[in-house]
């Protein structure tokens, strides 16, 4: 999955490759926190400390073009898993060895605070929304449950394309889905699917999410003269999916 030219690029901007398909980053949170300022709204909302989050994915592929990635339509895209696929157990290993080697660049650093700086090496939560659909992973549940293994809580952000694997996912602490749009024409102006019946998997994946026993999430990305109306449709798809 991984180009050599992907690789060198993701790597200039301070990602680490994870086998052929994976990465994890240090987020800008969790750097502010070891340097004793605020974190991120999980922190604000949830009470999770930053420096002590990792964020990564076990999929840098999506089936989406979204017109406000930062990726900048770089990374592969497919409709199915088409790739050499790396194990579960090597992946989580390697994200939490990776987040650490990046933990400690962060050692002299004006501003670290010594005591999170410990806190960081023993990372307590995941974000898998670093970049890509993490749910694309074949491997999905048993990646997620390797980090409960760990006592690692889970926050995982899909971008509503697959409603086959939101079910059959196993409970998280926290599962959000990208709702970019409110109909059809809006969502497939602003995510460009690759999927022909885009707009009938996103309804199945907001369904799916109000059969989940958990915490769910609906994260919108909202951009002026793009999709920041249909405020009555968008009333709807949260009464589908009841978050």
């Amino acid at each position: 999955m991984v180009t050599p030219q992907l690789r060198e690029a993701l790597t200039k901007q301070g990602y680490k490759i994870l086998g052929s398909h994976s990465g994890v980053k240090l987020c800008r949170w969790t750097k502010a926190m070891l340097r004793g300022r605020g974190g991120c709204y999980k922190h604000s909302f949830y009470g999770i400390e930053s420096h002590r989050c990792m964020e990564t994915t076990p999929s840098l592929a999506c089936a989406n073009k979204c017109v406000f990635c930062w990726r900048h339509h770089t990374n592969p895209v497919g409709r199915e898993w088409r790739w050499q696929m790396d194990d579960p157990l090597t992946l989580v290993t390697a994200a939490i060895d990776g987040h650490r080697g990046m933990i400690k660049q962060m050692k002299g650093v004006p501003g670290v605070v010594q005591t999170r700086f410990d806190e960081g090496m023993d990372p307590r939560h995941c974000a898998l929304s670093l970049v890509g659909e993490p749910i694309m992973y074949p491997e999905i549940a048993k990646f997620v449950s390797l980090l409960h293994e760990r006592r690692i809580s889970t926050f995982l952000v899909t971008n509503a394309q697959f409603p086959d694997a939101i079910v059959n996912l196993p409970a998280i602490t926290q599962l959000y889905v990208s709702v970019d749009a409110a109909t059809p024409e809006t969502l497939k102006a602003i995510d460009r699917p690759l999927f022909g019946d885009y707009w009938d998997r996103f309804v199945g994946s907001l369904k799916a999410l109000r059969t989940k026993n958990q915490r769910t999430v609906y994260r919108l990305t909202l951009v002026a003269g793009w999709n920041a109306s249909d405020a009555t449709e968008y009333a709807k798809l949260i009464d589908l999916g009841k978050p």
